[in-house]
């Protein structure tokens, strides 16, 4: 299932680079990180947005000065 979240907090192609192998290596796959848009894309075989916002409050956990907002099934 394809996901979109809103992220904050980024400023440069580095930071949008480095949520992008965060979430890849979480297990989300097929992550874009659009620093345009303030947003990400992503694939995962979870199939509830709670379970996905697991894998998010995880990763963004790690991940000091960006957060992510309004998980929606694109």
């Amino acid at each position: 299932m394809k996901y979109q979240i809103e992220i904050t907090g980024m400023h440069c192609t580095g930071c949008s680079n480095l949520i992008k192998m965060t979430l890849e290596d979480e297990g989300l796959t097929n992550a874009n990180v659009d620093i345009k848009t303030n947003s990400a894309t992503f694939e995962s075989n979870l199939n509830e947005t709670s379970k996905v916002g697991v894998v998010l409050d995880k990763v963004f956990a790690d991940l000091s000065g960006y957060s992510y907002a309004n998980i929606q099934i694109a």
